[in-house]
């Protein structure tokens, strides 16, 4: 738009380049998938598993990075509440926005999601109890 020529890269490289910054700044690297979209088939959610999802899980395990699987997880609460709860109170007019139970679903995922990282430094810093609604 600009005229000026620009380099545009792949998701993985700027997932790496992420990971490789925050190990720079001395920070722990924490990847994790895009949440899951409200789209099911035979009664359960369609997990994204061959494009983002498994382009962040590949980075973080070359990179040696923390990596939290929101699709699955979130795919997961979605399918325990079924398709019509999850459509008619999780979601606003389309299959990507979510409303706000949607989000505390989303939320809770990634404290479910540290809490199964053993290593990570985070966990000290979580809730021993936290809502699930």
């Amino acid at each position: 738009m600009t005229g000026k020529h620009e380099v545009v890269h792949t998701f993985g490289w700027y997932m790496r380049k992420y990971i490789n910054d925050t190990k720079a700044k001395g920070a722990t690297p924490i990847v994790l998938s895009l949440v899951a979209r409200n789209r099911w088939e035979d009664g359960k959610v369609i997990r994204d598993t061959e494009s983002y999802a498994k382009w962040a899980e590949e980075s973080a395990k070359a990179d040696e990075a923390f990596y939290i699987d929101l699709n699955d997880l979130v795919a997961t609460h979605y399918e325990e509440l079924g398709p019509e709860k999850v459509k008619n109170d999780l979601f606003l007019e389309d299959h990507t926005h979510t409303t706000l139970g949607g989000a505390r679903i989303n939320a809770l995922s990634v404290v479910e999601g540290l809490r199964s990282i053993k290593k990570c430094e985070l966990n000290k810093y979580l809730k021993k109890e936290y809502r699930k609604k």
